[in-house]
């Protein structure tokens, strides 16, 4: 008696991803908190994050291919310094190593627990903590 076998699955050749884990970064992220750790800053803008700060907190919106940031800047005294800037969408790549490259240029995330992540800004200089929606 001959064997039949019947496969099931995509026409079109696509690749079934559900199995695969989605990388811990992909979401809506808003900022938090801002800490300076080097060099002077004083004087300068910060994220708006505070709760009366004239701006909106800054939020990053990774798809599984794309990023987009949004950023408001404020005085230290939470007046607007400058208005909404978008940046993206632009595409981004987990290099490894907690390091993802977001239209060349890399970005070190550190991940704390499921729901937050710090990233450095200024080369360094500041630490920012961005929290998951």
């Amino acid at each position: 008696m001959p064997l039949l076998l019947i496969a099931c699955g995509d026409s079109d050749g696509n690749r079934n991803t559900n199995n695969e884990p989605l990388d811990p970064i992909i979401g809506t992220w808003v900022l938090v908190n801002e800490k300076i750790v080097g060099g002077d800053w004083g004087n300068s803008c910060r994220g708006c994050f505070m709760e009366n700060d004239a701006g909106s907190p800054d939020t990053f919106v990774f798809t599984s291919s794309e990023v987009t940031k949004t950023v408001w800047e404020c005085e230290n005294d939470g007046s607007l310094c400058t208005e909404l800037t978008v940046y993206g969408p632009g595409n981004w790549e987990n290099i490894g190593s907690n390091i993802y490259e977001i239209e060349g240029e890399p970005l070190q995330v550190t991940f704390i627990g499921n729901n937050q992540m710090q990233t450095p800004f200024e080369d360094g200089d500041i630490v920012q903590t961005w929290e998951r929606q």
